[in-house]
């Protein structure tokens, strides 16, 4: 080939890459919508019992996904993927041979001597239990459907090394937590049918006054199902919770749940609608024992005691309040059962660390119990309180490790440490083992302690990995003979290993982590390796790290390299005062979080969004993005088009006052806003507000409170607090009969929306706050956007519409069929930023450059 076709065909190629790769040789592009549509994930990590196999969840590209059906929303939950990594060869991951790449598969742990890999899979509404052999490579797949619960009700458990116990559903049914659009859309498909063709009535009907049938059980059955021969035996008719195996193997534990009480208007806060009776299961006869059947129990409260005798769980007599539970012990030979008061203390809410109303698990010490709980307020009951908390809720005195004996003597048993974990690390044969902010302690039942963690700089944080059933937060799994902790404070991260065994047959293993903000998935004492996660800006990156000599952290997975080099603009923070002299809200400092554009210009500050959400704190990311998962409202897609980007601290002490639970937030806004504008970092004639989900009607209520705005959008949520009171509750109302939001709104905790008075005592309170009933007020642009499918019913926003159309105001209403609580599919997440962006160009909102695409060349 002649040289001037050489030279051509080089200035030609090198030409291309300039344009398809400027973060290598131009100035950064900006993070775009295209980039995340591509995004990977990660979600749990495990390793095997004998330290060969490290496993982990990788999910696919969202874009290359085939199946968006999962409950509400797809994104986080969709895509999973199996790999291996063997510690032992090295070499490269691979995804896990024989399992079918296209159903959504997730990690649910090991049989006890890792013959078995637990899996379950999703696919189009469809959820399936499997076995995999990891000597064989082969799967077996159980036709029963599981029972499922993300709180953790429903876990499967394994009695042996070849055989699982598990809930399972009715033949036909499909759970509502993995699959309610699509068991909705199948069931309302097929009742469009019956109806157009004549052939069979379609007729669903419920009740208010129903008999009550919370003395049956609900439908379902118990199964163990057989991993060597895929055989599957029935031992109980009936859904089941909380199963729990005694450490011998001898017992199963578990709770009958009954059908669901008939609505009781003075009851509506009751904590759980359903019935759950102890039952416990010889396993070598399979004979069935019902035991203190006077007691009702909360769910993922079982406790066996280290010798299998006893179990303990949190129980109330029939007829009374949760909340007037206590914990109960049960012998399991004579069926008697002893109350353990805790007298002078409140039990510690699981939702103070973000799930559930239910006390926090209790261990056996010897013949006394070991609960979580603080000092209880001065006249409370005086054999012990439980107290309805806040989400996350702060402010709440020093809580501790006490012992409660059966004659109400109290002991603290972490009075000296600081900073103790309500999350216990073991329990074993006359000892519990703690964590404090300093160390890891084992209390024996005469009064010794011993620390079992090395002195170590810095604070300890406990992994306690979970599962696609259960949440890492919120996990209670059986205890093993190791425990991983982080290690965080002054000097380089490290990961601390503890062998839990009486003996401590292996030494404490330190192994530091490849860098400070690495996060550990999970670890292998027999292997000595931990898994970490780290990041780099947007990617993602698994390194396996060993203890002692045995070589530098290894690179073993790389997720997002598409998104290397990309420009996503830069968090600054903001503190300032809130004090309107005619504001309840005068004298509070608060701090609040906005993202400048890519290019921010001081000169020509970029217009802004101003994205409202109740009871929320700062967000910032000073080290960088940090992108878990394709989040369809995510900032930085507001910030690659060009706008600054304000997710403004709203303290629910602050948005709340006498006239309603988000009375306060257009000041709080406002006073926010206020502090961008002073820094000039947004044009003050170019501001709108977004808000999806409970922000949606916070929006809009900010939207009729003040002028400054100049266009709204509100997503997925509602708008009449009257009608949403007593109104369905969206996708569940179709099939399993929910109606009425009476919880969110009677509440005095845990709600964001609390009024504490219904509509019939206070309707005012429902007017005044409802943006219906507001619309009148609302004098700019709006952009209402819902779902057939969501759990807040559309029809909130055809009234929103409604209201809006009859004030002569200027709306547009966007609906998506097949949708949950926003978007999931990729070409309905395209079409509703195409939407955002029509709207804020012909509300004179967007940026005059119509914001910066991605090179679209490069895909």
């Amino acid at each position: 080939m002649p040289r001037r076709f050489r030279n051509a065909i080089t200035l030609f190629i090198v030409s291309a890459f300039i344009a398809c790769f400027p973060t290598a040789l131009a100035e950064p592009r900006a993070f775009g919508l295209d980039d995340l549509l591509h995004m990977e994930g990660l979600g749990a990590a495990g390793a095997d019992p004998q330290g060969r196999w490290m496993m982990v969840e990788k999910i696919r590209p969202y874009d290359e996904i085939t199946d968006y059906s999962f409950r509400t929303y797809a994104y986080q939950k969709s895509g999973h993927q199996i790999w291996r990594y063997d510690m032992r060869a090295g070499g490269e991951p691979e995804r896990l041979p024989g399992l079918d790449p296209e159903p959504h598969t997730y990690l649910q742990g090991f049989s006890p001597l890792g013959k078995y890999l637990l899996l379950m899979q999703y696919h189009s509404g469809a959820l399936s239990m499997l076995a995999y052999e990891m000597d064989s490579e082969t799967v077996r797949t159980f036709k029963k459907t599981p029972a499922f619960s993300r709180s953790g009700e429903h876990n499967p458990v394994w009695i042996s090394d070849t055989a699982f116990v598990f809930a399972a559903l009715p033949d036909g049914d499909l759970p509502a937590t993995t699959s309610v659009r699509a068991r909705t859309g199948k069931a309302l498909a097929k009742g469009w049918r019956d109806a157009w063709s004549g052939e069979a009535a379609t007729a669903v009907e419920v009740r208010t006054y129903a008999e009550d049938q919370s003395n049956q059980p609900e439908a379902g059955e118990l199964v163990v199902a057989d991993a060597d021969t895929g055989r599957v035996e029935v031992l109980a008719d009936g859904l089941y919770a909380d199963l729990r195996v005694s450490p011998d193997q001898r017992w199963l534990a578990g709770l009958a749940v009954s059908k669901p009480r008939p609505a009781d208007p003075d009851r509506l806060l009751d904590r759980e609608p359903r019935r759950y009776k102890l039952v416990m299961f010889d396993l070598e006869t399979r004979r069935q024992v019902r035991l203190a059947e006077n007691l009702e129990f909360y769910p993922y409260t079982i406790t066996w005691s280290p010798d299998g005798r006893r179990l303990a769980a949190y129980g109330w007599e029939r007829g009374k309040d949760a909340a007037e539970g206590r914990f109960h012990v049960i012998d399991i030979a004579s069926g008697s059962v002893t109350r353990f008061d805790h007298p002078g203390l409140d039990l510690v809410s699981e939702r103070e660390r973000g799930w559930r109303q239910r006390p926090e698990r209790a261990l056996f010490l010897g013949d006394r119990l070991a609960v979580f709980a603080r000092r209880a307020a001065a006249g409370s009951d005086p054999g012990g309180t439980f107290t309805d908390r806040n989400f996350m809720q702060t402010g709440l005195g020093r809580a501790d490790w006490y012992t409660l004996a059966g004659d109400g003597k109290t002991h603290n048993l972490t009075a000296s440490l600081s900073d103790v974990s309500a999350i216990p690390v073991h329990a074993g044969p006359g000892h519990v083992t703690l964590k404090a902010a300093d160390g890891v302690y084992r209390f024996y039942r005469d009064g010794g302690v011993r620390r079992l963690s090395p002195d170590v700089d810095g604070q300890l944080q406990m992994l306690t990995p979970g599962t696609f059933a259960t949440r890492s937060r919120v996990i209670r799994p059986e205890f093993s003979t190791e425990a991983l902790f982080s290690v965080t404070g002054a000097g380089a991260a490290r990961i601390l290993m503890l062998d839990l065994r009486e003996d401590q047959a292996v030494s404490p293993v330190l192994i530091d982590a490849p860098d400070s903000q690495a996060s550990p998935l999970a670890g292998s004492l027999a292997a000595g390796a931990v898994l970490f996660r780290t990041e780099n800006g947007p990617q993602s990156h698994l390194f396996l790290a060993r203890s002692g000599s045995q070589g530098r952290p290894r690179e073993v997975m790389r997720i997002n390299s598409h998104m290397a080099g990309l420009d996503f603009g830069e968090w600054r923070v903001l503190s300032y005062s809130l004090a309107d002299p005619e504001s309840l809200l005068k004298n509070q400092t608060v701090e609040s979080c906005i993202l400048l554009p890519p290019d921010f210009d001081p000169h020509a500050p970029p217009p802004l969004i101003v994205d409202i959400y109740p009871d929320i704190g700062p967000t910032c990311r000073k080290e960088g993005p940090k992108l878990a998962y394709p989040d369809p409202d995510s900032p930085y897609v507001w910030a690659s088009k060009g706008y600054a980007y304000a997710r403004l601290t709203t303290p629910r002490e602050l948005i709340r006052t006498e006239d309603g639970p988000i009375a306060g937030m257009d000041e709080v806004i406002g006073a926010g806003v206020d502090a961008i504008l002073k820094e000039k970092l947004a044009d003050p004639e170019r501001i709108a507000l977004y808000g999806f989900s409970q922000g949606g009607v916070s929006a809009l209520y900010v939207a009729a409170h003040s002028d400054r705005y100049k266009a709204v959008i509100a997503a997925n949520s509602w708008a009449d607090l009257f009608s949403h009171y007593f109104g369905p509750a969206g996708v569940y109302s179709y099939l399993y009969g929910s109606f009425g939001a009476f919880g969110r709104y009677d509440a005095t905790s845990g709600s964001d929306f609390g009024i504490g008075r219904t509509p019939f005592q206070d309707p005012e309170v429902y007017y005044r706050n409802s943006p219906v009933f507001l619309a009148p007020q609302i004098d700019i642009p709006v952009l209402l956007i819902h779902s057939d499918m969501d759990e807040f019913s559309m029809s909130q926003f055809d009234e929103m519409y409604g209201a809006l159309f009859r004030a002569g105001k200027d709306a547009r209403y966007v609906r998506y069929w097949g949708e949950g609580h926003g978007p999931s599919g990729r070409a309905n997440i395209r079409d509703m930023w195409e939407r955002f962006d029509q709207f804020l160009s012909d509300t004179h909102v967007a940026p005059e450059n119509g914001g910066m695409p991605a090179c679209q060349a490069c895909r």
